[in-house]
């Protein structure tokens, strides 16, 4: 039995900085996170969750661990929306100026990782009819309720905030973390549509990829005039997928960008240009989250 952990350090990017302790379990032992407008089930939470256990089992061979992960697979299926030909697990709370129910790439991509991996553990095809259900939204554009837009050149992208009436913004992490999971199903399922998904977002990653490269740090997405430029932490992770992707695909183009976006992390190179840009990344953040708890307040007071 080939069984495979999650590509990147899910310990290492979340639960070493204390993602876990903002959880609010539930009487299944599914993951609630506590916002400040209450505690909702957040899907790429509960597939982190989910995911961390197997890389867990795999390492120790912990059965608990095991049980964890297949609990939560299950858990996932009976509470999904599933229809004749999609599989979605719509947030349920407002954010970023989109109103419930909404669904995401970063999302979406988490759930074919999950199931993927359930169906590799158990052999049970009803885990990869759901996965290939939940791969759909990657096929389908936004104006018509799926995660599939365009690059600023017209190549493919998923967009992890799936905006209506807006230029889609494309934030990098969530991008890439669509992509794994199109891998994932391409793999261990040997979907085909998802491994044409997989290669032309791969394509438009690496036709655009330059637009997230500041010249002193990586960009976490492509919104407004001044870059938004990444946190420490989200420069790190873009550099632990970009490496990841390269271990998969053997691409030499993620292998150059995540050794050029590592070389940035050393000295005060081009010093006084990231310092400004990280003042108008805290100040759009302040904005914007204002706005963002405004909305969510009033959400609140209408449950």
């Amino acid at each position: 039995m080939t069984m495979r952990g999650y590509y990147i350090d899910l310990g290492f990017k979340d639960v070493r900085r204390g993602l876990y302790d903002a959880f609010d379990f539930d009487e299944n032992g599914i993951p609630k996170y506590c916002y400040s407008f209450g505690h909702f089930y957040n899907i790429t939470f509960i597939c982190h969750y989910a995911l961390y256990h197997y890389t867990l089992f795999l390492k120790f061979k912990r059965m608990n661990n095991l049980d964890i992960f297949m609990h939560v697979s299950d858990w996932i299926i009976k509470n999904g929306e599933e229809t004749s030909d999609c599989f979605v697990f719509p947030y349920s709370f407002p954010w970023n100026g989109m109103s419930p129910p909404w669904i995401s790439a970063l999302g979406q991509g988490r759930i074919l990782s999950v199931l993927t991996r359930a169906y590799e553990f158990s052999g049970d095809k009803h885990y990869l009819n759901i996965a290939r259900k939940a791969m759909n939204p990657f096929a389908t554009n936004i104006a018509d309720g799926g995660v599939q837009t365009k690059f600023p050149d017209g190549e493919l992208a998923f967009a992890e905030y799936p905006y209506y009436n807006r230029k889609p913004n494309i934030v990098l992490n969530g991008f890439i973390t669509s992509l794994v999971g199109l891998y994932d199903l391409a793999e261990i399922g040997e979907e085909h549509r998802a491994a044409d998904l997989f290669y032309k977002g791969l394509y438009g990653l690496e036709s655009n990829l330059h637009r997230y490269d500041l010249g002193y740090w990586s960009a976490y997405d492509l919104f407004g005039l001044i870059p938004n430029v990444a946190s420490d932490e989200y420069h790190l992770y873009h550099i632990m997928q970009l490496w990841a992707l390269f271990e998969m695909t053997g691409r030499d183009f993620l292998k150059s960008y995540a050794r050029r976006w590592y070389a940035y992390r050393k000295g005060l190179r081009l010093f006084f240009l990231r310092s400004l840009s990280k003042g108008y990344r805290k100040l759009h953040r302040i904005i914007s989250r204002t706005i963002t708890n405004l909305n969510n307040e009033l959400y609140a007071s209408h449950l």
